[in-house]
């Protein structure tokens, strides 16, 4: 019996016995790939207005996307997470050059929307009915959470605004 052990593989994904390929697919290296990948999350144009526009086809993405995902997930079955944290850092450093920089809400409707999240409702109502896209709220909190973690003050007033949000909400403390 062997002492290594075989890892699962991924229909059309890599071979986990060996290194994790990261050359091009269709001309797409990963920070190419992540940065289409960011401009279609954001939704600001159409998706095959976008796909158009870099020479690509729905079925060509697909394929480019299910290959980056694949490597990465073999990656992560290796035990290696180099792979996934450069897509990470990549992907966030894209989606925050695709919207401002600092939070679009003022901190107390922000307190509001994370109170609504802390007690279950759904994130993408909660998002939508603030007028926020998955993106659009991923880069407030990031934002917020850099400015809160700056200023414990604020941070002190955020955490009651939110506590006072969500007994306003029924979901007590």
């Amino acid at each position: 019996m062997s002492d290594t052990k075989k890892l699962p593989t991924f229909p059309g994904g890599p071979d986990p016995s060996l290194p994790v390929p990261r050359e091009t697919v269709e001309g797409y290296d990963l920070p190419r790939y992540v940065q289409l990948s960011a401009e279609l999350a954001e939704g600001a144009k159409p998706r095959e207005e976008l796909l158009l526009a870099n020479g690509l086809t729905e079925r060509a993405w697909a394929h480019i996307e299910l290959t980056w995902m694949l490597r990465i997930a073999t990656g992560l079955l290796q035990g290696d997470q180099s792979l996934a944290l450069e897509y990470d850092t990549l992907y966030v450093a894209a989606q925050d050059a695709l919207g401002p920089p600092d939070p679009t809400m003022p901190l107390d409707r922000y307190a509001g929307v994370v109170a609504r999240l802390e007690v279950g409702q759904d994130p993408v109502e909660v998002f939508a009915a603030h007028g926020l896209t998955l993106a659009s709220a991923a880069r407030l909190q990031r934002a917020w959470t850099k400015r809160l973690a700056r200023d414990i003050e604020m941070t002190d007033a955020f955490r009651g605004m939110v506590k006072a949000a969500k007994a306003d909400l029924g979901g007590g403390q």
